[in-house]
Parts: C-alpha cells; sequence; structure tokens
C-alpha cells in the first residue's frame, strides 16, 4: 500500500509528508524525524509487493540495503538506518537539500567541461567505493545524481536497483535499466557485468550533461546505428573528453575499460569552477531534453518508449514524418521475453519471422496475428533473420556465432553453419536462393552453398564490425557495411 501524508512510522518516529518517486522497483518518500530533521524513506512499491517472487525480491533488497550502508563516501547517499515496516524493509536516507544533475541541465543547458568533470570525478569515486562492496549500481544517470545547494558537490542517489556481481562471471539479474544509459549486457539478464557497466552509464551521463543530447540507445548500436561523437554536438568540448566518452560507452564491454578508475584516468583533471546560472538560451536548447531526462523505462509494444522519443526526435525534421502521421497500428505480436532485434516477411507476405535476445525465433500468421512455432536452438541472441525467395527455408544469425538454416514447414533445424568467431549480425539468400552470406563482428563476410552448408569463400577488408549484408537483384554483387568503419563495400559474386 501506498502509504499517505501524515502517516506514522516505526511507532512515530517518522512521519511521511509526501511521495516524491515511484520507479518500476522502488516507491520514495520525503519524510520528517520526530525532531523535524528530514529524511528519504525508501522502499519496494505495490507492483513488486504483488509479484510471486516478492520475498526474494524482498530479501535481496534488504541485503543490498544492508550492504550499501557500508558504503561509506561523501559523494554516496547516506543510509541512515535500515528497518522493518510492518512486512516491508524501508531504507531510511540522508535527504539532500539541492536539486538533481538532471534539472541543472534542463535549467542551465550544458555543463561547461570543467565543472561537468568535477561532478563525474565525484561519482566515480563512489562508483569505485561501491563496486569495493560488491554492489552494482545499474542506474547512473543525470536524475540520479543529486547536487548539494551552494556546493560544488555531487551524490550518487537511488540504487533502487543496485545489484550484487561477481566480474565477468554470468549473473542472472532483474532487467530494469534507462535505455540511453544502459549498456548492451543490461539487455540480457544471464550477461556477464562488470564494472564496466557502470563505466558505460557514467560515460553516458558525461555525454548527456557536455552534449544536452541524448546518445543512442545500445539496442540500436548493437542493429547497426553509429553512436555520435559528443564532440559533433558541441564544438567545445576536448579532444580527450571526447575520446573518453567514446571510450567508455564502447558497445562491447570488452573494449571499455574495465573499472572506473581507468576510466577517469582518461579525464583529464577538472579545475574548480562555479555554476553558470540559466540562461534563457539554455533553457530554449534544452526542452526536449525535459521530457526525455524525466521519462522512465516503461516498454511499450516491441521498442522501449526512450528509444521511441529517439527515433521520433530524429524524424521530427523530416517531411516523411508527414506521411508516417497518416498510417495506423494495425496489430501488435506479443510473446518474446526480449528484445526484438529483427523482423522478416515471406516472399508470399503471409508469415513473418522474428528474432530475439530471448534466443528464439518466432513465425507468426499474419492474417490471425497468431503463433504459429517457434524455433529454439541457439544458444544467445538472435540478431537476423532472412527467407529464401521460395519461402521454404529460413536463416538465422546469432550471438553464438552460427548460422541455423530452418525448414519452414516443419520447422526442423536444417543445418548449422559454423566458421565465425563472433557475432553474426546479418544474413542474406541470393535471389536464385542457392548462396548465403553472412556477415560478422569478426569482420569477415563468409558466403555459403545452401544445399551442401559448405563455405565457399570468405570475404576480408573490412576493418570493424559488418553489421549489414545484401544481395544485388541479379545476384552478381554483394553490397557489405561497416557501420564503425564508416565504409559500405561491393563484392562481385562469382556465379
Amino acid at each position: 500500500m501506498t502509504w499517505v501524508n501524515g502517516h506514522k512510522l516505526q511507532n512515530g518516529k517518522y512521519t511521511i509528508e509526501k511521495k516524491v518517486g515511484d520507479g518500476g522497483f522502488g516507491i520514495t518518500y520525503l519524510a520528517t524525524t520526530a525532531n523535524g530533521h528530514r529524511v528519504v524513506i525508501k522502499t519496494l512499491n505495490d507492483t513488486v509487493q504483488s509479484r510471486p517472487d516478492f520475498n526474494q525480491l524482498q530479501q535481496d533488497f534488504l541485503n543490498e540495503a544492508l550492504r550499501l550502508a557500508k558504503c561509506t563516501n561523501p559523494h554516496i547517499v547516506k543510509i541512515n538506518e535500515v528497518v522493518q515496516e510492518g512486512q516491508l524493509w524501508c531504507m531510511v536516507m540522508e535527504y539532500i537539500d539541492g536539486e538533481d544533475l538532471a534539472n541543472r541541465v534542463i535549467k542551465q543547458g550544458v555543463l561547461p567541461e570543467a565543472e561537468a568533470l568535477r561532478y563525474i570525478q565525484q561519482i566515480g569515486e563512489a562508483l569505485t567505493v561501491v563496486h569495493q562492496q560488491g554492489l552494482l549500481h545499474r542506474d547512473v544517470k543525470p536524475q540520479n545524481i543529486m547536487l548539494r545547494s551552494g556546493k560544488l558537490e555531487a551524490v550518487l542517489i537511488d540504487f533502487g536497483i543496485a545489484r550484487e556481481f561477481t566480474q565477468d562471471v554470468t549473473q542472472t539479474h532483474t532487467e530494469y535499466r534507462t535505455e540511453f544509459f544502459a549498456p548492451i549486457e543490461q539487455y540480457d539478464r544471464r550477461e556477464k557485468r562488470g564494472a564496466y557497466t557502470d563505466v558505460y552509464a557514467l560515460a553516458a551521463t558525461l555525454y548527456v550533461i557536455l552534449t544536452a543530447k541524448f546518445p543512442q540507445p545500445s539496442p540500436l548500436r548493437a542493429a547497426g546505428t553509429p553512436l555520435t561523437p559528443p564532440k559533433q554536438h558541441n564544438s567545445s568540448i576536448s579532444d580527450n573528453v571526447n575520446r573518453a566518452i567514446l571510450k567508455g560507452m564502447a558497445l562491447k564491454a570488452k573494449d571499455r575499460p574495465q573499472s572506473v578508475a581507468k576510466w577517469l584516468k582518461l579525464l583529464p583533471s577538472p579545475s574548480i569552477s562555479t555554476p553558470k546560472k540559466p540562461s534563457s538560451q539554455g533553457k530554449l536548447k534544452n526542452k526536449l531534453l525535459i521530457g526525455g531526462l524525466l521519462v522512465g523505462s516503461a516498454v511499450l509494444g516491441l521498442i522501449s518508449r526512450e528509444v521511441q522519443i529517439y527515433c521520433q526526435k530524429q524524424f521530427n525534421s523530416n517531411p516523411i514524418s508527414l506521411l508516417i502521421s497518416s498510417f495506423s497500428l494495425k496489430t501488435t505480436l506479443t510473446g518474446h521475453s526480449n528484445s526484438v532485434n529483427s523482423v522478416a516477411f515471406s516472399p508470399d507476405g503471409q508469415t513473418l519471422a522474428s528474432g530475439s535476445f530471448d534466443d528464439t525465433i518466432k513465425i507468426w500468421d499474419i492474417r490471425s496475428g497468431k503463433l504459429k512455432t517457434t524455433l529454439t536452438g541457439h544458444s544467445n541472441w538472435v540478431r537476423s533473420v532472412a527467407f529464401s525467395p521460395d519461402g521454404q527455408t529460413l536463416a538465422s544469425g546469432s550471438r553464438d556465432n552460427t548460422i541455423k538454416i530452418w525448414d519452414i514447414r516443419s520447422g526442423q533445424l536444417k543445418t548449422t553453419l559454423t566458421g565465425h568467431s563472433d557475432n553474426v549480425n546479418s544474413v542474406a539468400f541470393s535471389p536464385d536462393g542457392q548462396t548465403l552470406a553472412s556477415g560478422s563482428d569478426d569482420k569477415t563476410i563468409k558466403i555459403w552453398d545452401i544445399h551442401s552448408g559448405q563455405l565457399k569463400t570468405t570475404l576480408t577488408g573490412h576493418s570493424n564490425d559488418v553489421n549489414s549484408v545484401a544481395f544485388s537483384p541479379d545476384g552478381q554483387t554483394l553490397a557489405s557495411s561497416g557501420s564503425y568503419d564508416n565504409t559500405i563495400k561491393l563484392w562481385r559474386i562469382s556465379p
């Protein structure tokens, strides 16, 4: 139940003033003590309390609250005590007089680099202490960084989805996240996590406060959309800071600094700076940012709300958006348990295949919207699906480095093609259906004979991940894109 204003806790020790936040996991209240001091009290919200696994979630909440209470640092919100109110465990925390970093950017516009670096260094120190206690914050963002009133001091708050971790060990985690600040591994409950997970979010936070722009969400980047360097949004950002942000936001965890301390070393030392007063120009510049920084991580259909907001911003200045408004939703297909990364129609338009981060491919009947079958066999995310020209065969490429060939009529696996040493991002059939091309994070394109399953040749030339492959209508030319090497290559395909 939600506590109303005036509600007494702990036999009158605390009095609820008002609710100040309600997220996907916890609910937060402003309260006063018997002697008039303000505190913040956080507990699990009604949604979590109604879940069948509530007891386990509450035990996790308690364990992490007790662990967090041991994290002592001036830039970490202080936990005064952990108490039980009825059946609910609660964290009683210090009240911080000030504003959050998101609000500062909304009012002021982009922060001076020196001021931004000062806050990031402080939060980096806080995260280092948190990681030493075996915790990941998992939700570092401007909203969760408070600035003490009248001081150049930042404080990390809201540990509602913090979780215990062991560096580079695969563990099961809940999927709460904030889109623009969450690295790709936070989209897979079973993926390895480490300090580098919070490094990504901290770098993304620096990106936002220096540009007043959101970075491309990691699922879009995984699908081939490159990250816009922050310096393109704000030319006053120094080259060193620009490089450090890009390094910290590397899509693959192995390409990021493996600890916050290592990432902080890439940044110049901040000089003392006084916050600027908000300007009318800064306010105007950040109207679009206001809505985005205040939204949560709700999911609508197959794409999260933040990603929809991001995509809509890209189209707002494009005349094609006028045409989009005349389209209407026909139906929504649900059934996957994780993000959907790829969809493909059969040549006759009657069937749709969808590949997902839940490691499955689902086959749908378009007319009825019903699920026909689920294809299982991949051991990691399905990155790409493609129908053969006759519609009888489906190819799927996966993060497990394999390509699987499926018989659509029976739903049976026909063969598995192996040879890539990294994620298979894209698969495409030749127009005659005799050949399959696959593009991979191993920087190569492989050409396969469909009937024999044999590798015909490997095309090399890209200097980074190959994200897309496509045959020309006559089957004589193959196009490949390596979005991270900024090139498209055209290959002559022998019959």
